[in-house]
């Protein structure tokens, strides 16, 4: 495969972040989803599985007994760490994916090769992941407050509340950049990260947000209408009384409305990563110059021949 026709390190305005975006992912779009369900099939079918299970134990008119409540609640409490476990491998597979499509400039890998990346990491993401979780800890009243009072500004408190959470999860997102790359180390990542972004955080967060709303509205849009169908189908036909669960179609309808709930979740998490690592390699360009070096020293490469 050729060179994708994308640059990566370059400053951009707030329109041009959204236009990069939508560009880079018409080029990669079908070798992301590719590689990435490669990897992710299998717990995908666990929490199938799982789902169905579920299905098989709700008995809305039935009376539970204790070994029913224990066996439902296990079974919930395992799909919502599958679940959880799933979203974040499909992150960090994305950040591989993302890193290999910088460094190659090229679609030429494969899921082994991703995978094998990953694993060589996979303690770096341990390390960073416990350490944001102490972090989250200690920004948790600022940010809830934040989010409180902008609830309250009307017509745009909901936007402002969605921009918040975006520069929240961009300023994770650059910080285990600086720490994976080995800019800085893990005591120091999080204050970099801020000092990087801080001059331009908002219109970060704005182009992150913008681009989130863009995709959620129109996976919402593709997926809710194909559910009212089936599920209005499903109503004409059987109905849902207190048997539904209790025939094969009711609990298959069950099942696929979760199983698409949780591939919203891995694509969402996959495109956020994406429009993360444009807005982070332009943070990067602004303060390290990485490609002015680059430049020189392809400039200087070319003399020497």
């Amino acid at each position: 495969m050729g060179q994708i026709d994308f640059e990566f390190k370059r400053e951009r305005k707030l329109g041009e972040f959204v236009q990069d975006f939508i560009n880079l992912l018409k080029v990669i779009n079908r070798h992301l989803f590719a590689v990435l369900f490669r990897l992710l099939i299998i717990p995908i079918c666990l929490v199938i599985l799982i789902g169905y299970y579920l299905t098989t134990q709700m008995r809305i008119s039935a009376s539970f007994t204790n070994v029913d409540y224990f066996n439902v609640g296990a079974s919930v409490l395992s799909l919502i760490l599958l679940i959880m476990l799933i979203s974040l491998f499909a992150f960090g597979f994305t950040i591989e994916y993302f890193i290999l499509l910088r460094n190659k400039r090229t679609l030429d890998f494969d899921s082994k090769e991703l995978w094998t990346q990953f694993r060589s990491n996979i303690a770096s993401y341990l390390r960073f992941f416990l350490a944001m979780l102490v972090v989250g800890v200690l920004i948790a009243v600022p940010v809830i407050l934040g989010v409180l009072l902008s609830a309250f500004i009307p017509i745009v408190g909901s936007f402002a509340s969605g921009i918040i959470f975006s520069m929240v999860g961009l300023w994770f997102f650059t910080a285990f950049m600086l720490y994976r790359e080995g800019y800085y180390d893990l005591m120091d990542c999080f204050g970099s990260a801020f000092s990087l972004l801080k001059k331009k955080i908002f219109e970060y967060g704005l182009a992150s947000y913008i681009v989130s709303f863009i995709f959620q509205a129109l996976l919402s849009i593709i997926t809710i209408i194909p559910l009212v169908i089936i599920f209005a189908i499903s109503y004409n036909a059987i109905g849902f009384s207190t048997e539904f669960f209790d025939s094969e179609w009711g609990r298959t309808i069950a099942t696929f409305g979760g199983l698409v709930v949780v591939l919203l979740f891995i694509v969402y998490y996959m495109l956020s990563v994406i429009s993360y690592g444009i807005i982070y390699e332009t943070a990067k360009e602004l303060r390290f110059g990485e490609d002015i070096f680059d430049r020189i020293e392809k400039l200087g490469g070319d003399k020497n021949g």
